[in-house]
């Protein structure tokens, strides 16, 4: 039987022997610089006993979900990188569940302001948050602000799962060349919805101190703030899965307003809060789903990455 990442479930010794490799891994002596490395090597020792101390886990469990979390990526990769079958991709994209989704068919038929999508890399982000921009009417622009540039690979998947509307490759923008005042421009057009994400790894975005498995992080104020200098609303979205199905949560839209005597700033900062609680009581539900568990530690001690 050929494995294919599109497939929820897998054959159980395959999966266990893979597993089991993983964690046989040797752990790395020092921290990678680049993030690409980082997401494919084992931590450092000393930041596995800190991803545990802040789980408030036992090493063991630590190491089995880092193990998991590097397997839940490299199927990730492969969804995002090997084109397979039309049918293969349909089923699978056809699984995925948005309890909020007649919620949300409301919300987009009776607010057509532009909306900020804020999201976290977290379960398969990228085939849930189509899923959800496919429910938007086909006249409204779309757009995702990435790390990396979608390969044709993905593109012919999306376009197979959904529609060529989803899979144009001119609604990617790449974190690297867009600037806050594209974005801004693309959202006073009207009729637009962009997807940006909160967890852009440390030195990649600005970010603020918030507060997060009872410790000061740095997660990106970016989306919050151009929710507000731009007056759109800013709607939480998280993905995670199961062995059957993706499951899309939509979190309460958020208005762009500042309380009284709120700065831009403090007001930016109070919703990225907000965001990061939001995604936090999924995450440890799903620790393994978050595409930066190994780089937890340095979210708290905001270590740069290339």
């Amino acid at each position: 039987m050929s494995y294919s990442a599109f497939h929820h479930k897998h054959l159980f010794l395959s999966e266990s022997l893979n597993l089991f490799t993983e964690k046989l891994r040797p752990n790395a002596a020092q921290k990678s610089q680049t993030l690409a490395q980082s997401l494919l090597e084992r931590p450092t020792l000393a930041d596995e006993y800190q991803i545990a101390h802040s789980l408030r886990q036992p090493i063991s469990v630590v190491n089995s979900l880092l193990a998991k979390n590097r397997l839940y990526n490299c199927r990730f990769e492969r969804r995002r990188n090997k084109v397979e079958r039309a049918s293969l991709v349909q089923r699978y994209c056809a699984d995925f569940k948005i309890p909020q989704r007649e919620d949300y068919l409301n919300l987009i038929q009776e607010d057509g302001r532009s909306r900020i999508i804020a999201s976290f890399h977290c379960g398969d982000f990228l085939y849930g948050s189509a899923n959800l921009f496919s429910l938007d009417n086909s006249k409204r622009k779309r757009y995702v602000l990435s790390l990396n540039r979608s390969s044709n690979a993905c593109y012919s998947n999306l376009a197979a799962g959904f529609s060529r509307d989803i899979a144009d490759r001119d609604c990617e923008l790449l974190l690297c060349e867009t600037d806050s005042s594209k974005i801004s421009q693309i959202l006073r057009t009207g009729n637009t919805t962009i997807l940006l994400f909160c967890d852009i790894p440390p030195g990649l975005n600005e970010t603020t101190q918030v507060s997060f498995l009872s410790r000061n992080v740095g997660f990106s104020i970016g989306p919050a703030i151009l929710a507000l200098a731009n007056r759109v609303p800013i709607l939480p979205l998280i993905n995670h899965s199961t062995e059957t199905a993706g499951y899309l949560k939509l979190g309460n839209q958020i208005e762009p307003e500042l309380l009284p005597s709120e700065s831009l700033r403090s007001g930016a900062k109070r919703i990225t809060q907000s965001l990061v609680s939001f995604f936090e009581s999924v995450f440890l539900e799903n620790p393994e789903q978050w595409r930066f568990l190994s780089l937890l530690p340095s979210y708290f001690n905001n270590r740069n990455f290339r």
